[in-house]
């Protein structure tokens, strides 16, 4: 099927962004220029027109994205439409895991351990060999690690990691690239000091080794995933795990209501899709019937990454999720189905790949390979990113002092470099030197040259005390904020005062992001982002 024609009908061209300056105003609570009607601004707003989002609600933009051109929107399901109770999610997800080590042979007192849910975050790397648990910033140094529960020193740090570029040894280690992945990271470090702290609760044949370890707890953590485990206790009780957030079933008709189309793609299987979307979106709106009215096209199980690199058919499923027809390669609109590929839902949209943006939380599985096979723009949820705004709106002062104290640190070390070199070529002169160039006296040369030596001696000593100075200020200011952000390791998006291996990531890959779906509530269907031109250092420099 051919891809039809760019849009640009009626519907599209009425959604067109209302200036603010001609309206004078924003929102309804915000001082306005003209005294518009409370009725009035409600429908402009409705229509299209942005309001000011709340500081952690907002879209960020890495590559230009102009969301009038865009026809078809589609959405992931997991952290995506359904955000997660991560504390609860991760304390079912340790119970149900734990119990199958157990059942494995692994020792009881596990159950007894105290994990913490902050231990783990996005964007670390799990060392399967060392049993380590990795951070580092986007150009593959190790900023922080733990070994189990506890912190490396530097000097540890940097004797198992000084040339090692993470990622490079794929059976050595494994990323942490989903909120879903974090539970078994958490356990991991558990496990690891009970195989260091307590061998002899494995009794005659002795603990596993971290690698073993590891893929226990990821097997284990699957099959509680695979055999319902997790998903029974979540649909029993969808309000302990899942929030249900008011502004989703309004951000999607507000999409809908710009002529744009909607489809949901999700590994997820029907049973469990559509008990999470009945209670997201069921009886939200009046004018939709149940969750399934709001997408024209709905995939479950699809199997992501392969869902974009392979060919497997779709099947087509009825109301209740069982088989029906043959197996096909493209699908209907209105329709339910499970498996399929990329190519085959691109031709049953009926656009270009350009008219689509993919919606999702999964870095590779859902924006890295949608946007490298299927050529859709990308919007990345990053659910930590409120959290995230938070502490630096809240510690907006310090880290402005962070950022001037790196600063001061480059220009003061830059200052002993010289003055170090200065200081270098002033030991290998001697007074002859002087006499025989400058025509000086052998007294006054050889004064001039020890005076000389003494000042820059007294000045580097006063620039690295000053250098010590700000670096331990430095420090201690970071530590202050790491501790707000995440007390083991700091802000997801940062390390070493850089961006971490996530925040390249999610800057890369994704055209725009943002911490949740409905944030889109506060923007124009008719949205031009336009991102910040990056600048290359010497882009800077005075002419």
């Amino acid at each position: 099927m051919r891809p039809r024609a760019r849009r640009g009908g009626p519907r599209a061209t009425a959604q067109k962004t209302v200036n603010r300056r001609d309206l004078g105003y924003a929102c309804p609570h915000l001082a306005h220029e003209f005294d518009l009607p409370t009725p009035i601004r409600r429908l402009l707003l409705e229509s299209g027109l942005e309001a000011d989002a709340p500081y952690d609600r907002r879209i960020f933009t890495n590559r230009d994205l102009k969301l009038d051109s865009i026809a078809v929107v589609g959405f992931d399901m997991d952290y995506t439409l359904a955000i997660y109770n991560q504390e609860e999610i991760e304390k079912l997800s340790l119970e149900a895991t734990i119990g199958k080590l157990v059942a494995r042979g692994y020792p009881e007192i596990l159950a007894e351990a105290q994990a913490d849910p902050r231990f783990a975050i996005r964007g670390l790397m799990v060392d399967r060999k060392l049993g380590n648990v990795v951070k580092m910033d986007r150009h593959g140094y190790v900023g922080r690690a733990y070994h189990g529960k506890g912190k490396l020193s530097r000097e540890e740090r940097k004797a198992v990691y000084r040339d090692q570029r993470l990622g490079q040894e794929r059976e050595r280690f494994a990323p942490v690239d989903t909120l879903f992945a974090l539970p078994e990271v958490t356990l991991f470090a558990e496990v690891v000091e009970l195989v260091d702290n307590a061998p002899q609760a494995w009794g005659a044949d002795g603990p596993p080794s971290y690698a073993e370890a590891w893929l226990d707890v990821r097997e284990c953590i699957d099959e509680a995933h695979r055999d319902g485990t997790l998903k029974e206790r979540i649909k029993a009780d969808p309000a302990q795990y899942i929030e249900r957030d008011p502004d989703l079933a309004r951000t999607l008709h507000k999409f809908r209501s710009a002529g744009k189309r909607l489809f949901l793609l999700t590994n997820s299987f029907f049973p469990y899709t559509d008990a999470v979307m009945r209670f997201l979106l069921g009886g939200t709106l009046p004018s939709y019937a149940d969750w399934m009215a709001y997408f024209d096209w709905i995939v479950v199980g699809a199997r992501k990454p392969g869902f974009f690199t392979d060919g497997a058919p779709f099947q087509e499923l009825d109301s209740t999720g069982a088989p029906v027809g043959p197996r096909r390669q493209e699908i209907q609109r209105g329709k339910i189905y499970q498996g399929g590929n990329q190519i085959g839902l691109q031709a049953s949209l009926g656009v270009f790949a350009d008219e689509v943006v993919y919606v999702g939380d999964h870095i590779y599985g859902d924006i890295v390979r949608s946007k490298k096979s299927s050529g859709w723009r990308t919007a990345l949820i990053v659910q930590e990113l409120a959290h995230e705004l938070r502490v630096r709106r809240m510690r907006g002062m310090t880290l402005r002092e962070i950022e001037s104290l790196y600063t001061l640190r480059a220009q003061l070390a830059e200052e002993v470099t010289a003055h170090r070199h200065i200081g270098r070529v002033l030991g290998r002169l001697t007074p002859e030197d002087l006499i025989s160039s400058k025509g000086l006296a052998p007294d006054e040369a050889e004064r001039m040259l020890e005076e000389t030596r003494t000042k820059i001696r007294r000045r580097l000593d006063h620039l690295r005390a000053y250098e010590q100075e700000t670096l331990d200020t430095l420090e201690r200011r970071s530590l202050e904020v790491d501790e707000a952000f995440n007390p083991y390791w700091g802000s997801s998006f940062a390390e070493r005062h850089d961006t971490s291996r996530f925040g390249s990531q999610v800057e890369f890959y994704a055209c725009i992001y943002t911490s949740r779906v409905s944030n889109f509530l506060f923007v124009s269907p008719a949205k031009y982002f336009i991102s910040p031109h990056g600048m290359l250092p010497h882009w800077s420099v005075d002419k």
